[in-house]
């Protein structure tokens, strides 16, 4: 008596690619980046080479004599801005394991268009007064120094590397899809028209959502995360060359004093935070053994090719175009059901 075996096929979901759509799709972005500094500051005057410029007193009266004065000086830059991406991904479902491999998703932030971007710090200091001019700068009263105008030209979002998200059915037609995808943040500046190199900076994209197979193909709706920060510490650098600033009199107002500033740069840090939405269409990657064109190579393709047995020109049934539906085409779909 023969032994009858059974196998068990398992359907193989083809990959997908997709398309994000500008149009349906909004993102934010915030990126802050700082170096903290101390230092001092001293008035420009030389008895000399100056003898009317700025000297500074540290106190809020009484002394002489030009003299330094304890600072922190914190400069930084701030990055605000939305913006209706381009891109695209690719997600590759494995479903009998309830996994999808997703890689290549890429993601222009900006495209055409730029953000302005102010280059600013922030000066604290022990009280002093100065002379040339006369002024009185009580501590604890921060002064907002404006340094430079920059714009920023570029801002891309690369998936550096493939992962495994959680891929599980929630309907017929529809599954979710969940995912921390590590991705590499590249900007691009220009300050009077020359380019500002800007560190490219690693992250976790957390993406969250659902793809339904439509009449149209597959559509994917996800909403994206990136929350990172970190402070490093800048050990044992020299100081900065001193630099000169104008800084705006407290008491009385309305006029500048003209100081030197030399620091010793202490830490730096940087965050980010990119949040949003996104939505990605595909046609679905189609093979000539997908009989019923639906992305999946299962029964449905055999009971197929067996419907259009025999002659049967420009049928889909006809995986290797000779014209005729025969045995060779269902070794065709059985091949592609084990690839």
């Amino acid at each position: 008596m023969p032994i009858l075996e059974t196998v068990i096929i398992l359907p193989m979901v083809l990959g997908i690619d997709l398309q994000i759509q500008p149009s349906q799709s909004s993102l934010s972005l915030d990126f802050e980046t700082s170096i903290a500094n101390s230092g001092n500051l001293t008035g420009n005057h030389d008895s000399e080479s100056n003898p009317d410029g700025t000297i500074t007193i540290p106190g809020l009266w009484g002394g002489s004599g030009n003299q330094e004065i304890p600072i922190s000086f914190d400069s930084g830059t701030s990055i605000n801005g939305s913006s209706s991406p381009t891109g695209f991904m690719a997600v590759e479902p494995v479903d009998e394991q309830d996994i999808a491999v997703i890689h290549d998703l890429s993601m222009d932030l900006l495209t055409s268009t730029n953000i302005p971007v102010s280059l600013t710090a922030t000066l604290t200091y022990q009280s002093f007064h100065t002379e040339n001019p006369t002024a009185v700068y009580p501590g604890g009263l921060p002064i907002e120094l404006p340094l430079a105008e920059l714009s920023l030209d570029s801002c891309l979002v690369e998936q550096t590397e493939s992962i495994t998200g959680i891929w599980l059915p929630i309907a017929d037609d529809t599954f979710s899809l969940t995912a921390v995808v590590p991705v590499i943040v590249t900007m691009e500046a220009t300050y009077e028209g020359q380019p500002l190199p800007l560190t490219p900076v690693p992250a976790a994209l957390a993406i969250s959502g659902e793809l339904e197979y439509t009449e149209n193909g597959p559509r994917l709706e996800l909403s994206l995360e990136i929350d990172e920060g970190e402070t490093v510490d800048i050990p044992g650098e020299e100081p900065l060359p001193p630099f000169p600033v104008s800084l705006p009199t407290i008491v009385q107002p309305g006029s500048f004093a003209d100081v030197l500033v030399s620091l010793l740069p202490e830490s730096t840090s940087f965050a980010i935070s990119l949040n949003g939405a996104l939505v990605a269409d595909a046609e679905l990657e189609t093979l000539p053994c997908d009989v019923t064109g639906d992305g999946v190579i299962d029964t449905n393709d055999i009971l197929g090719v067996l419907a259009d047995w025999g002659a049967c020109p420009d049928c889909p049934a006809d995986t290797n175009d000779d014209d005729i539906v025969d045995v060779n085409d269902v070794l065709n779909v059985l091949g592609c059901w084990s690839d």
